[in-house]
């Protein structure tokens, strides 16, 4: 007899409550829970695809060991002592771990994970998020002087949201995660405010925007750059600047903006310099109720970090942060984050790229592959991810990783990237275990939910935590406590993590996935978090790239016959895992101008060049994209976009991201 259960989706930071119906172990069906105060019913073809996700043929049953199957304790015998060795012989930081998306919303796996690594007196920590995040994380530590504050956006506040280069109805949100993303952005024009789009290409986001500017590629930096000289000269908040900056620093911020005008701008970008003006007159309007976000379209492109500082300064300058009305700080229940010290001075970079600073405490990820042939890694632990996808220069990436002595994956489904490690590492999906939703920082609502496990775990999957804990045990250390891995569940390991917030456990669980709520809190960064006290909202090393970025004038379109790429998500997939859909091949989306020039028609076939590489896809023909600009996919295993990329050549030394959006491209007919 089917029975439903109610539950949350864990693929994204949204979160989303659904509803699962069961009959027995089989998972028939997965629907938006109509309850949820949050999500209101919503669920995306992904978490409707869970189902046949759950029990798709590529699930990972039985432990193996180098090729063969094998028992859990053959196999974490032998990668304990594997591990031990080369550490003893060798150093910590020759262990390595690689975490990235999927064991980003498996609570307990993400903190065992960096538990373990820790614990073994390594420092290589690797992650995703300096794949197409750490511009993020870099200009916030910069300005409010810690990588992890995030503002919330609060829709229905009445003011204008700007929204460049991301897309949220599709990805949910970069910095603010939303649930039912369209409903969201409905119910903020409702409220009166407006909805500003910067792209190059006419996203999801795009079509219900009141405003949709289609920007050249690259021209983020003079677009926002003229607004904030723009609100410089005439309304700016006068008290947020008196209060919360630096006199200097406003002084040499407004040196530095001066040669950015709206009309460069409009120049660099390719509109009308009238639709600048626009926007500029509402964000003069908007005093405290402006909202903005940034996503990979501008991350993963060159100056990323330029533009997101750029973000911070005009919240500052609308007086937008920190109070009612504008974006807000979640303080969290259980990542709360500390004040700024001036003490905290940041690990060493990876020995074989000087040149590379460590992000959020963190080895840029584009550095694994040096490391590896340096000899400084030699085994490599995944948890949650596949760098073949997510790293450029897959084929030096894939040599790489078969160098390793050991490369361990702990993952939930097989992969190119399982068939080369020597040890797998079978773990629970998230229908298989009871979770709370950690990513607070960027949720819509100020607090945490709950679920049990809908279904029990078959054949020999384990809980991430429960592998770690075994595998520190064996290594000499302990993650747990104390406590036997055999002992404790799920729930037991993360009420251990409630305990040390203001939630009382018990009542978080009785909740399940109706949020456990913390107040809504406006001011505490202002009072408590700021580096002495103030924005720094001209730090030195940004001016000198805003100058440098002067120097070189504005972005210039490509020689004939060359495109500017860029990335974009697709509604079924998670970077490399599809959820949803037949799982038809990548498409490069082309203006109809751009494809009648290269002799291409929808539904054919291109090669898409750059001077890193080469990859085959299919055509779409789309006069939502911008002429000039080509629209590829990015994680897809099956046309890799990082083969386009380099994991030396245009490396953001400030952020360690890899160049990723704007990369010249030729395309040429298959």
């Amino acid at each position: 007899m089917p029975t439903e259960h109610r539950s949350f989706c864990r693929i994204c930071a949204a979160a989303c409550g659904i509803v699962v119906t069961v009959d027995g172990d089989t998972v028939v069906r997965v629907r938006g829970d109509a309850d949820h105060p949050v999500s209101r019913g919503y669920t995306c073809p992904k978490g409707r695809g869970l189902p046949a996700w759950h029990h798709g043929p590529d699930r990972l049953d039985h432990p193996r060991l180098r090729g063969r199957q094998a028992t859990w304790d053959e196999v974490l015998d032998d990668l304990g002592t594997a591990l031990s060795a080369l550490r003893d012989a060798h150093r910590p930081d020759t262990l390595a771990l690689y975490l990235a998306t999927g064991m980003a919303y498996d609570s307990a796996g993400q903190v065992a994970s960096a538990m373990w690594l820790f614990g073994t007196g390594s420092t290589s920590f690797y992650t995703a998020a300096t794949v197409d995040n750490a511009p993020v994380l870099v200009a916030a530590e910069l300005v409010a002087g810690n990588a992890m504050l995030n503002p919330v956006w609060e829709p229905g506040n009445g003011g204008p949201v700007l929204f460049v280069g991301s897309n949220p109805v599709v990805a949910h949100g970069y910095g603010t995660t939303l649930p039912d993303p369209v409903r969201h952005l409905r119910d903020h024009q409702s409220s009166g405010g407006r909805i500003w789009v910067v792209d190059p290409r006419r996203t999801e986001t795009a079509r219900l925007a009141d405003r949709y500017v289609a920007a050249r590629p690259g021209s983020d930096v003079e677009v926002l750059a003229s607004l904030a000289a723009g609100l410089l000269d005439e309304g700016a908040d006068a008290e947020e600047l008196a209060r919360w900056c630096r006199a200097e620093e406003v002084d040499a911020l407004r040196t530095a903006l001066a040669p950015f005008t709206l009309d460069r701008a409009a120049a660099a970008a390719g509109v009308d310099r009238s639709v600048l003006e626009e926007l500029l007159d509402e964000l003069r309007g908007c005093r405290g109720r402006f909202a903005a976000f940034c996503g990979t379209g501008t991350t993963m492109a060159r100056d990323g970090v330029l533009v997101d500082w750029l973000r911070w300064v005009l919240l500052v300058l609308t007086g937008s942060l920190d109070r009612p009305g504008g974006m807000r700080f979640n303080r969290g229940a259980i990542n709360r984050l500390p004040p700024w010290r001036s003490d905290v001075v940041p690990g060493p970079g990876p020995a074989s790229r000087p040149d590379l600073r460590r992000v959020a405490g963190q080895v840029p990820v584009v550095a694994l592959v040096d490391e590896i042939e340096a000899g400084n890694v030699r085994a490599l632990v995944v948890t949650g991810g596949n760098p073949l996808t997510a790293l450029p220069e897959p084929d030096r990436v894939r040599d790489a990783l078969e160098r390793l002595d050991v490369l361990a994956v702990v993952d939930v489904a097989g992969s190119e990237l399982v068939d080369l490690a020597t040890h797998v590492l079978p773990a629970t999906g998230q229908l298989e275990r009871a979770d709370l939703s950690l990513a607070e920082h960027v949720s819509l609502t100020s607090g945490i939910q709950a679920t049990t496990a809908v279904v029990a775990p078959v054949a020999e999957r384990r809980p991430t935590w429960w592998i770690l804990g075994q595998l520190a045990r064996r290594m000499g250390g302990d993650i747990l406590f104390g406590a036997d891995p055999d002992q404790l569940t799920d729930e037991l390991f993360l009420s251990g993590l409630l305990a040390h917030g203001p939630l009382d456990p018990a009542e978080v669980w009785a909740s399940g996935p109706v949020p456990s709520l913390v107040p809504v809190e406006h001011g505490w960064v202002h009072e408590a978090m700021l580096p002495e006290g103030r924005w720094r909202i001209a730090p030195e090393v940004l001016l000198d790239r805003l100058a440098a970025r002067d120097a070189a004038g504005p972005p210039r379109t490509g020689d004939a016959g060359t495109l500017s790429l860029v990335p974009r998500r697709e509604m079924a997939w998670s970077n490399s895992v599809r959820y949803a859909g037949t799982g038809r091949e990548p498409e490069l989306r082309l203006h109809p101008d751009d494809a009648r020039c290269h002799d291409l028609a929808d539904g054919g076939r291109a090669v898409v060049t750059s001077a890193h590489g080469a990859v085959a896809v299919a055509v779409a023909v789309d006069d939502g994209v911008r002429a000039g600009t080509a629209s590829l996919t990015h994680g897809r295993a099956d046309a890799s976009a990082g083969a386009l990329t380099s994991l030396v050549h245009d490396v953001d030394a400030l952020t360690g991201m890899p160049l990723a959006s704007g990369v010249p491209v030729t395309v040429t007919p298959v």
